[in-house]
């Protein structure tokens, strides 16, 4: 459940975010911490509200920042990286160094070991695994988040990331471990690697 005047601290942290100049310079800030105090029954200093809502996007969305006032801390979040490639026959390679290879594009091009990933197809089968949560892209490789009404900054979010078709990284976001053995699943089929850093 939502605490009381939810959407209210969401609109105060993007009015007090629109200031642009230093955080003590602004005019208006002790008068929007005081709000911020009242609607979320916390004591906060008005250099904290106005250093957490500047840029607050850098360092979590709206709805984690939003949690953060209510709460004094950020929510809980666990992240799992995911890393799969798929070695040539009669390859073998020590894991970390090859991901440290792979990871850099001076030295991803000269990497030989791997072959190319399928990325068209894999994607298509993320979409099916993951067809109805949301989906974006970015750098052309799909982002698929799913958003929990009930608690808006606990975001489920599986984010791939592409080297050169011969690495994909995934990024999961307190995705279940029921998603994650779907994602290994996937790539198995195929015939990758995985890797944890």
């Amino acid at each position: 459940m939502l605490p009381e005047h939810y959407e209210a601290v969401k609109e105060l942290i993007n009015r007090i975010s629109d200031y642009y100049g230093p955080v003590e310079e602004n005019p208006l800030l002790e008068e929007q911490a005081a709000e911020m105090c009242r609607l979320t029954g916390r004591d906060w200093d008005a250099e904290e509200v106005g250093s957490w809502c500047f840029e607050y996007w850098s360092r979590a969305s709206l709805d984690e920042t939003a949690y953060y006032f209510f709460h004094g801390d950020l929510p809980e979040s666990e992240e799992i990286e995911l890393v799969f490639w798929k070695l040539k026959p009669n390859v073998s390679m020590e894991f970390k160094t090859l991901y440290e290879k792979l990871r850099y594009v001076k030295t991803c091009a000269k990497v030989k070991a791997v072959e190319l990933l399928p990325v068209e197809e894999i994607v298509s089968q993320f979409e099916e695994q993951f067809s109805e949560w949301d989906q974006r892209k970015c750098r052309e490789l799909p982002i698929f988040q799913k958003v929990h009404a009930e608690e808006p900054w606990h975001t489920e979010e599986v984010r791939l990331f592409g080297y050169e078709d011969k690495m994909l990284s995934i990024y999961c976001t307190n995705v279940s471990q029921e998603d994650r053995t779907a994602i290994l699943r996937i790539m198995e089929g195929f015939g990758c690697t995985v890797y944890c850093p």
